[in-house]
């Protein structure tokens, strides 16, 4: 009887335990990372930061799935600044999510069927993205500062000052804006080129992003 009791009370410390690491994870998810300061006067270049542009998530087809209008829109949009930096001699930088935590891997295969889980070939960028030659980091969470190698490359290349498009607009884009902020970097937020599935929640998200210190412009130049 002892030995049952001393079974139950290890397997409910293991229960347990894998809880509070799925909650650590999830919470990690959705939170902004932390950073060394930038000296944004001795980084005068500029990038324009495409993010999770991929057609796990562009042509999803479940409830969250966006508009092909829209998306059609976005996406023209989106290769407008990408043609517009290219000429302006602005770095171009890629960003490609895959979850890589097990917890939201399960989370994902039982609630969204498995997008944006390892394997899978909708993790590719959207076809219909001008993609060319130009650097993919691959992030596991929110914010793109979560992957150190672009941070690393930001720096390399002298840049602080960053222009964001893509989606989530509402998770992955205002995550990363904010790890950019918290860092120093200068932030603006082209609101027509971005994709959320909570349209609704945007205006309160653009309202905080402003207050910290980020632009959100309507860049006449996609339109």
């Amino acid at each position: 009887m002892e030995l049952i009791w001393l079974l139950a009370a290890v397997g409910g410390l293991i229960v347990a335990g894998l809880v509070f690491w799925s909650v650590l994870v999830l919470r990690k998810l959705g939170t902004p990372t932390r950073g060394v300061k930038i000296d944004v006067k001795t980084r005068r270049r500029s990038a324009l930061v495409i993010i999770d542009i991929q057609e796990d998530f562009t042509r999803n087809t479940g409830k969250n799935a966006f508009d092909p209008e829209e998306r059609k829109q976005v996406l023209a949009r989106t290769n407008r600044l990408i043609s517009k930096a290219r000429q302006d001699g602005e770095d171009v930088i890629f960003v490609q999510n895959v979850f890589r935590d097990l917890p939201v891997i399960l989370a994902m295969k039982i609630a969204s069927g498995g997008i944006g889980t390892p394997g899978r070939d909708g993790l590719r960028l959207d076809r219909e993205l001008d993609v060319g030659s130009e650097p993919v980091f691959e992030k596991s969470i929110g914010d793109t500062f979560s992957n150190k190698d672009f941070d690393a490359y930001l720096a390399e290349k002298g840049i602080g000052s960053l222009k964001l498009v893509g989606l989530d607009a509402c998770h992955c884009v205002q995550l990363t804006a904010k790890g950019a902020l918290q860092r120093g970097y200068e932030v603006e937020v082209i609101e027509p080129a971005l994709l959320t599935a909570f349209p609704e929640k945007w205006p309160s998200f653009s309202t905080e992003l402003i207050g910290l210190g980020a632009r959100v412009s309507d860049e006449t130049a996609v339109s």
